[in-house]
């Protein structure tokens, strides 16, 4: 199979399974605003949801790896290892999160909502922490479209600037406590959600492109 093909089915699939582990946690997840005992209701309720999600995070980073690793032969020294390692980033952090929820759903009928609360309050901030990875993929694209001599097109370069800016602004939801900028609320997961799967989505195209020559770093 051609790289190119290998690219965009995993991507694709990777986008997918990403969309289908929210969706099997359902709309009334508890969030970082939710009481001890609302978090061990929900999750004595949906246990199975719970690890279901867990379950997609575990496909999800295995095709963030690929993603990574094929656009990352594209780029040029030292760019390729900055990208590769804000994916990697966030990667790991996905499955750190997945497995807090994993872990929560194994036994929550006993459960202090005390110490659930505080437990669910790590998977929240990743969040804000994961915008230290996101801003890395993005910076090490952008750079790539300025100069006298841009390796990427000039359109790639500015939507990444725009995802690097707006995933940095992100970092301040880890101040935040309710609302819009809560740590893992709304801000993160739909506003940061939608630019980057569009920054993705760039990113794809411009490498499908290239990714079937001669595997040299390409403009």
């Amino acid at each position: 199979m051609k790289p190119s093909r290998i690219l965009l089915t995993t991507i694709l699939a990777t986008g997918a399974v990403y969309i289908a582990g929210f969706v099997a946690l359902g709309s009334a997840v508890p969030t970082i605003e939710s009481s001890g005992e609302e978090i061990v209701a929900w999750f004595s309720d949906n246990g199975t949801r719970a690890r279901i999600y867990a379950w997609t995070a575990a496909f999800v980073s295995l095709g963030l790896a690929v993603f990574g690793g094929q656009v990352a032969a594209l780029l040029p020294r030292p760019h390729r290892y900055i990208f590769l390692a804000g994916v990697l980033g966030f990667a790991i952090t996905a499955q750190v999160q997945a497995w807090f929820w994993a872990g929560l759903a194994f036994h929550p009928q006993g459960l202090d909502p005390a110490a659930a609360r505080a437990i669910f309050a790590i998977t929240a901030y990743w969040g804000p922490l994961v915008n230290g990875s996101t801003t890395a993929m993005a910076a090490a694209v952008a750079a790539l479209g300025f100069g006298v001599i841009p390796v990427i097109p000039r359109w790639l370069a500015w939507l990444s600037a725009v995802f690097c800016l707006e995933q940095a602004i992100e970092t301040v939801t880890v101040f935040g406590r309710t609302g819009f900028i809560a740590p893992g609320g709304t801000m993160n997961v739909y506003l940061g959600g939608a630019i980057g799967f569009l920054w993705v989505a760039g990113v794809v195209h411009w490498a499908l492109q290239r990714i079937d020559t001669d595997g040299q770093p390409g403009r």
